[in-house]
């Protein structure tokens, strides 16, 4: 990767496989945005992959597919990408992986490295300690060792090492990042008291909707209620979203359960949009619950469901992992006028919806289950004043100034 034109380069650390669903929605997402939004004038990027050791030939095609899509995007905006592929989260892989990119970008006169999470911020520190003329950006999106200890499927044991060698890896990364950006003003909070962090490194970025896929489409509600028989009459309940531990299923299932039994004259009907549909159909088993719409889409069709709804809920723990989350649901939710159902643990959304009319904000589990039907009828669409408000908050469209903020930072 020896530019020609000698100029700087983005070195993307993205956090996800290529055979995850998260690949496209995260970090080819991030590049496709970087480009078209404009964020800054790298002409030459350097991506990292996580990726199996050993790809079957269907697996190759599919990296191959990913890889060209990137190619093209780049190219498309005159640009180039090259790619280094780290072969699992190990020590020997990290190791590597810093050699490999050290070698293909010493010839710049500059770079930029934009690490996302615990994993790939160690790597922009090897990274500077080879180049240190290197700035390092960390993006942190969530409290990984505390999702590790409180959410891993793994024994209790190797739960709890886990969550002291990130614990260790993540001071590692706050000490030598450059920046940070974190999804909340309570994860800033958060950090800055734990760490003694100075707030002037720290951006709060949130996580953020894209406008041209989540939008007011008044046909796309009519086609779409007509495709579910909703009819006029009756609100359409969405939950959108994975149906992992934080997610609390169960709780969302019996929330459900309690409004249809309220519901004697049929004027609530429910609709889940997830990939877990195995586990949804299990858990509708499980709770007796009837008429409840399973189903799952992404684009024009995710975006047409959300048109069909008329209120959200947005289900989640309420240990700390949550109260510094910033659930991208939400602003998809209001964006496409829905009101919304949500537990005040729900990163600074619990806290800054509670004086809407269009948010419905319950203290704990205990109050979230006792929602009555009443409660749910009360709630008003969000007004075109609160449309805007969402966008300057929420909307990646809006919010380009904090990120080409970020991206400015190094001299």
């Amino acid at each position: 990767m020896r530019p020609y034109d000698n100029k700087k380069v983005l070195i993307f650390l993205g956090g996800n496989n290529f055979l995850e669903g998260l690949f496209d929605t995260n970090n080819i997402k991030f590049i496709r945005n970087f480009f078209d939004l404009k964020l800054s004038n790298f002409s030459h990027v350097l991506m990292t992959i996580i990726t199996p050791r050993r790809l079957s030939s269907e697996q190759q095609k599919v990296l191959s597919a990913r890889e060209e899509q990137l190619k093209k995007i780049a190219y498309s905006n005159m640009a180039t990408i090259d790619f280094c592929h780290i072969y699992g989260r190990t020590p020997q892989s990290i190791i590597n992986a810093s050699k490999e990119i050290a070698k293909k970008t010493k010839f710049f006169q500059k770079r930029y490295i934009w690490a996302q999470n615990y994993f790939n911020c160690i790597l922009g520190v090897l990274l500077k300690n080879k180049l240190p003329d290197t700035y390092l950006h960390f993006e942190l999106l969530g409290l990984v060792p505390e999702e590790e200890l409180f959410y891993s499927e793994s024994t209790p044991m190797s739960r709890v090492i886990k969550f002291i060698v990130l614990r260790i890896i993540g001071r590692i990364d706050l000490y030598f990042s450059d920046s940070i950006s974190v999804v909340s003003n309570q994860f800033k909070r958060y950090i800055i008291s734990k760490y003694r962090l100075a707030s002037v490194s720290i951006d709060v970025t949130p996580c953020l909707y894209d406008e041209k896929m989540f939008f007011n489409d008044p046909e796309a509600r009519v086609r779409f209620r007509r495709k579910y028989d909703i009819s006029d009459q009756q609100k359409l309940i969405l939950y959108s979203g994975m149906l992992q531990k934080w997610q609390k299923p169960d709780m969302l299932f019996a929330f459900i359960k309690q409004l249809q039994k309220q519901d004697v004259n049929h004027e609530l009907r429910f609709i889940l949009m997830t990939y877990d549909q195995k586990r949804a159909r299990q858990y509708r088993s499980k709770y007796t619950i009837k008429d409840l719409i399973i189903d799952s889409g992404i684009g024009d069709k995710l975006n047409g469901v959300y048109n069909a709804a008329d209120i959200g809920i947005a289900c989640r723990s309420s240990d700390m992992v949550s109260k510094v989350s910033s659930p991208v649901k939400i602003p998809e939710y209001l964006a496409t006028c829905n009101s919304i159902i949500l537990l005040e643990s729900n990163g600074d959304f619990g806290i800054g919806l509670k004086t809407k009319n269009y948010a419905l904000v319950k203290k704990n589990y205990k109050d979230f289950l006792n929602t009555s039907i009443r409660e749910v009828n009360g709630l008003k669409k969000p007004n075109d004043a609160d449309l805007n408000n969402i966008y300057d908050q929420y909307c990646l469209q809006g919010n380009l100034s904090v990120l080409k903020k970020i991206f400015a930072k190094q001299k």
